[in-house]
C-alpha cells in the first residue's frame, strides 16, 4: 500500500495527497500517521466525519479539491484548538499541583473544552508529565451538569481498570488499558480526582514519573552514512509494534550557534561535530533548547538518523533526547575523555 499509493486511481486520495503537499514525497508510514490520517480524522473531531466519508467514497472529481481543502482548514483549526486547550490545561497543573511527586495523576477539565481534542491532550499531558491524565469538558444537559472526557495511561497502569475502580462515581465510562472515555456529573469531579489519584498513588512510585527511551545501539556520527541508514528503512513501516530504531550517541559538540525553526519556533536546528564528522541535526518540540546551548558544549544524544533530500541527498539526525555534559568552557579539555569515537 506505501509503495503504490502516489499511483493510486482514487481521486479522492489524490486530492488529500495534493492538499497535503505529498505528490513529490515517497509517502511512509509516518505521512499516513502524521500527514493524512489527521486530515481525515479532523473534521469527524470538530464537526462529523461525513466528508471524510464522502472524500474516500463516491465524490466526483471536482468535489474532491474542495473536500480535501476542507479537511486541511479543519485539521489547522483542530491543531489550534488543541494548543489552547492544552496550554490551560498546563496552567491548571501547575496551579494545582498536579504535577508535585505526591499527586501521580492528573484530573483537569473546563466549561467550553472541545470534546474532541480532549484525547490528544490527554496524551500531551501524558507525555509532558508521564502520568495517567484525564481531561474533562464541562457542559449542561438537561438541567444537569456534566463532565465528559478522555482518559490516557502509562505502560503499567490500565486506566481502565482504574476507571472500574472509581465506577460509583461516573454515569459511563469505556475502553480498555491505556485510553479510555467517560463521563460523570461535574459535582462529582472533585471526589473522583481524589479517589482516582489515591488508587493510582498506589501503583505508581516517584520513581516511576519518568519516561524512558528504549535505546537499540550506541553509535559514533561517523556511522551514519546514506548506506546505514537506507538498511534501517529496509526495517519499515516502523509503529507501535515495530519502533523505530534509536541510537545513543556520547560526547557531541554543538557547532555553531543553534536556532529556533517552525512557525512558532516550536522546534531547534543545530549543526553537531564529533572526531570530525559534522552532521545536521533536528529536535521537534526542543525550541526551548536554542537559548540554553552555545557553540561548543558537549552534549549525550538519542537519535534517528534520517536521510535528507533538501539541496542532495545527505544523512541527518532527529534528535529525541539530550543531556549536556559539559560546558563550552570545558569542552575542549575533555575531548580524551571520550569514547573511541
Amino acid at each position: 500500500g506505501l509503495g503504490t499509493i502516489n499511483q493510486t486511481r482514487f481521486s479522492g486520495l489524490n486530492a488529500l495527497i495534493d492538499a497535503a503537499g505529498l505528490r513529490d514525497e515517497k509517502i511512509d508510514s509516518f505521512h499516513i500517521g502524521f500527514v493524512l490520517g489527521p486530515r481525515l480524522n479532523a473534521c469527524g473531531r470538530m464537526g462529523h466525519a461525513q466528508k471524510a466519508l464522502r472524500l474516500l467514497t463516491n465524490a466526483p472529481p471536482d468535489e474532491t479539491v474542495q473536500i480535501a481543502d476542507l479537511l486541511t482548514k479543519e485539521n489547522q483549526r483542530r491543531q489550534e484548538t488543541q494548543r489552547a486547550v492544552l496550554a490551560q490545561a498546563k496552567q491548571m497543573v501547575a496551579e494545582s499541583g498536579y504535577d508535585r511527586d505526591h499527586c501521580r495523576a492528573i484530573v483537569v477539565g473546563q466549561e467550553g473544552w472541545h470534546p474532541g481534542v480532549l484525547g490528544v491532550v490527554a496524551s500531551r499531558l501524558v507525555d509532558e508529565y508521564y502520568r495517567p491524565a484525564v481531561v474533562l469538558s464541562y457542559d449542561r444537559e438537561q438541567n444537569v451538569d456534566i463532565a465528559r472526557g478522555s482518559a490516557r495511561s502509562v505502560p503499567g497502569i490500565s486506566i481502565h481498570d482504574i476507571l472500574q475502580q472509581c465506577s460509583q462515581h461516573l454515569d459511563r465510562f469505556g475502553g480498555h488499558a491505556m485510553a479510555a472515555g467517560l463521563q460523570l456529573r461535574m459535582d462529582r469531579v472533585d471526589v473522583f480526582r481524589d479517589e482516582l489519584v489515591d488508587a493510582i498513588n498506589t501503583q505508581l512510585s516517584v520513581d516511576d514519573l519518568v519516561s524512558t527511551i528504549q535505546i537499540d545501539a550506541e553509535c559514533c556520527l561517523s556511522d551514519f552514512n546514506l548506506d546505514l541508514v537506507e538498511q534501517i528503512q529496509t526495517l519499515a513501516p516502523f509503529g507501535r509494534g515495530n519502533p523505530v530504531p534509536l541510537f545513543a550517541v556520547r560526547g557531541v559538540t554543538v557547532d555553531g550557534t543553534p536556532r529556533r525553526i517552525g512557525s512558532r519556533g516550536k522546534h531547534l536546528r543545530l549543526a553537531l561535530r564529533q572526531k570530525g564528522r559534522r552532521i545536521q541535526a533536528v529536535a521537534f518540540g526542543m525550541g526551548h533548547w536554542a537559548e540554553q546551548l552555545a557553540s561548543g558544549i558537549e552534549l549525550d544524544l538519542v537519535v534517528e538518523p534520517k536521510i535528507s533530500t533538501w539541496n542532495g541527498r545527505r544523512t541527518e539526525v532527529h534528535v529525541k533526547d539530550l543531556r549536556t555534559v559539559s560546558t563550552a568552557e570545558l569542552s575542549n579539555t575533555s575531548e580524551s575523555t571520550k569514547s573511541d569515537c
